[in-house]
This record gives C-alpha cells, sequence and structure tokens, in this order.
C-alpha cells in the first residue's frame, strides 16, 4: 500500500520550515489554505501528487517571472530612490540658502528700516530747518523792506540837503568868482548862474556861466564857465574838461564862428587834493577855493599880454 504524503506526516519543525517558505511569498491567509490544498491533494495520492507537482511548477515558474519582475521593480525603485533621496538632497539644499538668503535678506530689511528712519529723521530735521529759514527769510524781507523805505526817506532828504548845499555852494561860487575876477584882473563880470544848453539834439548843463569883458581886451568875447563841488575829485576835473569843446560849440552855434572868443574855465571848490590841484593846474584851468583864494592855470591869468607886462611891472 503506497504511503500517503499529507501534512500530518511531516514533523513539526518541516512543517514550521515550509509554512515559513510559504510566508516569504503569501500572506498568512493564503498560507493556511495552500496547506489544506496540499494535504487534499496528498490525500489522493499520485494523481494528487503529480498535480501538486505541475501546480508548485508552474506555481514556482509565476514565481520566479514575479520575483524577476518584483527584482526589476526593486531596481527600478532604488533607482526612483536613489533619485528621490538626490532630490531630497538638492531640496534640503535648496532649503538651506533659502534660509540664508531669509536672514540676509532679514538683516538687510533691518539695516533698510534704520536707514529710513534715520532717513526720517533727517527729512523731519531739514523740514524744521526750512520752516525756520522760511521764517528768517520773511523776518529778513521785512527789515529789508523797512531799510528801503528808510533809504528812499534818507534819499528824499539827501537830495534836498544837496540841493540846499549845491545852491548854497553856487551862490557862494557866483559871488566869489565874481569878485575874484574883478579885484584880479579888472574885469566886468556879468551875472554867473547855472545854464542849462541845448541846441540841434544836444543838451548840456553848466554850473557856472556868465559873460566878463576884458578893459584891456574891448573886442573879446570873454565866457566865464565854472564847475562847482565841495570836495572836488580829478574825475569831476575830467567830466567837467569833456564839456567844454561841447560849450564851445553851442557857442558857435548860437553866436557864430568868432576868433577873438574866450572861454575861461574856473573849477570852484572848498578844497582840492593835492593832486586835484595839480590835474587843474595842468589843464590850464583856474581853481577858486570858497574863501576867495585863486590858484591860475599853468598858462597864468586870463588878461592879455599888455596887461601881463603891466601886472610883472607893479611885482617889480
Amino acid at each position: 500500500m503506497r504511503e500517503e504524503i499529507s501534512m500530518q506526516a511531516l514533523s513539526r519543525e518541516e512543517q514550521e520550515t515550509l509554512r515559513a517558505i510559504l510566508r516569504r511569498v503569501f500572506e498568512e491567509a493564503a498560507v493556511d489554505t495552500l496547506l489544506q490544498a496540499l494535504d487534499h491533494l496528498a490525500a489522493r495520492g499520485d494523481q494528487g501528487i503529480a498535480a501538486l507537482r505541475q501546480w508548485l511548477e508552474g506555481s514556482l515558474a509565476g514565481l520566479q517571472s514575479d520575483v524577476s519582475r518584483l527584482a526589476k521593480g526593486h531596481g527600478s525603485v532604488e533607482e526612483a530612490l536613489a533619485r528621490l533621496l538626490e532630490a531630497h538632497a538638492r531640496l534640503e539644499e535648496s532649503h538651506r540658502r533659502l534660509e540664508e538668503a531669509l536672514a540676509r535678506l532679514a538683516e538687510a530689511q533691518a539695516r533698510t528700516e534704520e536707514r529710513v528712519a534715520r532717513l526720517e529723521e533727517g527729512q523731519r530735521r531739514l523740514e524744521e530747518a526750512l520752516a525756520r529759514l522760511t521764517e528768517a527769510q520773511a523776518q529778513a524781507e521785512e527789515r529789508i523792506a523797512r531799510l528801503e523805505r528808510l533809504m528812499e526817506q534818507m534819499t528824499r532828504q539827501v537830495g534836498a540837503l544837496s540841493d540846499v548845499i549845491g545852491g548854497d555852494l553856487e551862490d557862494a561860487a557866483y559871488i566869489v568868482i565874481h569878485d575874484t575876477f574883478t579885484r584880479e584882473l579888472g574885469w566886468k563880470v556879468d551875472v554867473l548862474e547855472r545854464t542849462f544848453l541845448r541846441w540841434d539834439d544836444h543838451e548840456l548843463e553848466v554850473d557856472i556861466m556868465g559873460r566878463a569883458y576884458d578893459p584891456a581886451r574891448p573886442k573879446y568875447e570873454i565866457w566865464i564857465v565854472g564847475e562847482t563841488k565841495h570836495n572836488i575829485t580829478v574825475g569831476e576835473v575830467e567830466r567837467f574838461a569833456k564839456k567844454l569843446p561841447l560849450i564851445s560849440e553851442y557857442l558857435t552855434h548860437q553866436r557864430g564862428e568868432k576868433k577873438e572868443r574866450l572861454i575861461v574855465p574856473v573849477c570852484f571848490c572848498y578844497r582840492a587834493r593835492p593832486e586835484v590841484r595839480e590835474r587843474i593846474y595842468n589843464l590850464g584851468f583856474h581853481l577858486v577855493f570858497s574863501y576867495g583864494r585863486v590858484i591860475w592855470g599853468k598858462g597864468g591869468p586870463p588878461v592879455s599880454r599888455r596887461k601881463k607886462t603891466a601886472s610883472r611891472k607893479g611885482a617889480r
């Protein structure tokens, strides 16, 4: 009688070994079912054993195919896992760099906020300074306006005073020059006065102007023209010198050309510096001071040759 093969024929150790082998492939419930099927096939004898062998061979081939696929899949999984780990490492590196960048950004933000705070403080101080400057400018403009008003008042007062003093100076000049030329030269002098000369498109103002007559030269037309200043300067003397050709042109225009016409330039003042006196002398002008002293120009007093000779004899 053929010996039956069943799970009951195996030792407990052999059963556990077989069960352990099956657990590597199948779940626990499937292992129990599979063992029961083995017992059933073993009970059928040789036919069952052949069927079991055929099934086991097919299952083993399928199992090997599955194991091969699992091995390939396991390799792919390992490769994917390696790539995943590498990507994770890169991600962690990127995360680390991001955290560092965020830390630097936070430091930069703090510095920016500090600079903004300083700028705001500086702007506040600048606005305060501008406000003070605006107020000071308004006060300065007000003071300037007051000063301008005062200057206008002073200008009017000085102008009025200048007119008074100038008028007084000219009045004194008319008298002193008239007396000096009458006394020193024996001339007869008409009224001396301020004169405004107008001809063609010209206009000229002369401080002192008037006719004089020399008894020694009765045919001569003599004109005394003068400049009056309190403290005459070289510049004023030069400007007066530029008037003389225009005065001569006026006389020619009004009275015609005349060979016996004589223009006598006179500077009248209270005082004159040495360089001014020298310039007046070299120009041939005559300098008369307010107290009556006269300094004749370089050509001497404006008298005829006969009169000069008489003067020299009298001097001897």
